[in-house]
């Protein structure tokens, strides 16, 4: 109740302050689950969750979604990660109590629980807390089940065998959310899954019981097959949907076609492209950012490195939490090979992107603190010792998060900075769209300035877009004979289309914005000066 209470207020605080959806990945996800209750072909609602994100964030706004008040203000998507960030630090507390006792428990609780970067995001339509609550749950479940069969039992005796495979199946369905959530999620199952595999087998071999074996061996092939269908159904719906199995990597909206598209001709490779050492340093960098200021968070990194060290020394008592650090490699090779760059403040080239990716450590800070004070705490030999070692560590922890908060989360930052030039257009193209008829049929490009629609409040089913099939394609070849209005930005596949068919088009309106591409808002076959919003 306690987290809950946090995490309504974090909502409330960023909803006054219109802070909500400055991502503009936060405004797509928003509006590809509304996309599937809101279309101009209902009976095909299936085949609007996309191809390029995982469907299950999108899949759990839907009773939301539907809600006009709550799409427009943003909080349809904030919902799924609000739940998400209450179950990750009920799941941070009983894997670290688990190992080291409930009071580093507690700590550990505390530290993912109010860390300013984690508060913000589960407050928007972004699906960072959502997996990170899969990926803590995944790794709980995997501790359960390895400790219960590491357990001397009789395992003749049914009810000593159900712990065991009840953490088993739990384990490979939260396997399996976080796979449906990020790609970070087929990464981690195929190590969780290698271990479990090898838990398995060593536990199979000391069941007695011929039921209980076969019991247990159907287990853990469901969760095999459970966790090779995620994969497996993506590839298959993404062929269905696109004609590419591999859209989601290969695309036109995949991060290697959207780094193309960004990237002038000529220009260096980012920061740790080809190079999997920085790209992991990088990486590093924006976790320790997402703790706070850069010296706190160097402090704080510095005693998680020590913590780690511990966890490895007491490898038997701490190894399982050393998985917490998957992230780093999974980041350390999508940066080096995936086009996926991450930009920081404070190293070139000194600019926001993907800041919050660094936010998937977070539960690594939060265990190997608390095992590092617990462990401290063991070896002191008076209470006023372990009492001044627990506070110093507090006071540390929470030094950190002030200047957190002081300076404004950096995940809040590098959504304010990279939104400004957008928001700004949105803000003008919604004042445009919402003085047209409520019937009109609008041609846009929707993956550009999505937001627009949202602020104007304009149904979904009205509006022809590159999610809207066969519709789509006719329109690109005769624009003006599909809708009453064509919004095309310069550049985009609309403005292309409009080119090609100028004679036929009255411009409306043009609403330009700094850093921005203008828009043109066009009436097919309409007679008119124009307008400009500025």
């Amino acid at each position: 109740m306690l987290l809950a209470v946090l995490s309504v207020a974090a909502l409330l605080y960023y909803y006054a302050h219109q802070q909500l959806l400055l991502y503009g990945d936060a405004v797509a996800h928003l509006n590809i689950a509304r996309r599937v209750v809101d279309n101009r072909h209902p009976l095909e609602f299936y085949g609007q969750l996309g191809t390029v994100w995982l469907p299950l964030q999108h899949i759990a706004m839907l009773p939301f979604v539907w809600v006009n008040t709550l799409w427009r203000s943003g909080i349809a998507g904030a919902i799924p990660g609000m739940v998400a960030f209450v179950l990750g630090t009920l799941g941070i507390f009983r894997l670290v109590s688990a190992r080291a006792g409930v009071f580093p428990g507690y700590f550990a609780a505390a530290i993912y629980a109010l860390n300013p970067n984690l508060l913000y995001m589960q407050t928007t339509a972004m699906n960072e807390p959502i997996f990170l609550a899969f990926f803590i749950w995944a790794l709980v479940y995997l501790d359960e089940f390895l400790r219960a069969t590491a357990s001397k039992v009789n395992d003749s005796v049914a009810s000593a065998e159900m712990k065991p495979r009840r953490a088993l199946e739990y384990c490979g369905i939260v396997m399996a959310g976080g796979a449906f959530t990020r790609y970070d999620g087929w990464f981690a199952a195929a190590i969780f899954g290698v271990i479990l595999t090898w838990a398995f087998l060593g536990w199979r071999r000391r069941i007695t019981d011929p039921r209980l074996r076969r019991a247990a061996t159907k287990s853990f092939l469901e969760v095999l097959l459970l966790n090779a269908l995620v994969p497996v159904y993506w590839l298959i719906y993404t062929w269905a949907v696109s004609g590419n199995a591999l859209d989601f990597a290969t695309g036109p909206y995949s991060a290697k076609a959207i780094a193309l598209r960004s990237t002038a001709q000529g220009t260096p490779p980012y920061p740790g492209q080809h190079d999997v050492v920085t790209a992991a340093l990088y990486f590093l960098k924006a976790a320790q950012l997402n703790m706070g200021a850069p010296l706190w968070g160097l402090v704080l990194l510095a005693l998680t490195l020590l913590g780690t060290a511990l966890a490895v020394w007491r490898f038997r008592r701490y190894g399982i939490l050393l998985l917490l650090w998957l992230p780093l490699a999974f980041y350390g090779l999508s940066i080096a090979y995936g086009s996926v760059p991450i930009y920081i403040p404070v190293w070139y080239p000194f600019s926001y992107y993907n800041v919050r990716y660094g936010l998937e450590l977070l539960p690594v800070f939060a265990a190997f603190l608390a095992i590092l004070a617990g462990y401290a705490a063991e070896k002191s030999n008076t209470t006023p010792v372990r009492v001044a070692g627990w506070a110093a560590l507090i006071a540390l922890v929470g030094a950190s998060y002030v200047s957190a908060y002081a300076g404004s989360p950096i995940t809040l930052r590098e959504a304010s900075v990279n939104s400004r030039g957008r928001i700004a257009l949105e803000q003008g193209l919604a004042n445009v769209l919402a003085q047209m008829p409520s019937s009109a049929t609008l041609l846009m490009y929707e993956a550009e300035h999505a937001g627009a629609l949202r602020l104007a409040g304009i149904p979904l089913r009205h509006v022809i877009s590159e999610a809207e099939h066969p519709d789509w394609e006719w329109a690109q070849v005769d624009p003006a004979h599909h809708a009453d209005y064509v919004i095309a930005c310069q550049g985009d596949p609309v403005w292309t289309a409009v080119r090609h068919h100028r004679a036929e088009f009255t411009q409306v309106f043009s609403i330009t914005a700094p850093g921005q591409s203008n828009c043109m808002v066009y009436k097919p076959k309409a007679a008119g000066g124009s307008e400009s919003i500025q």
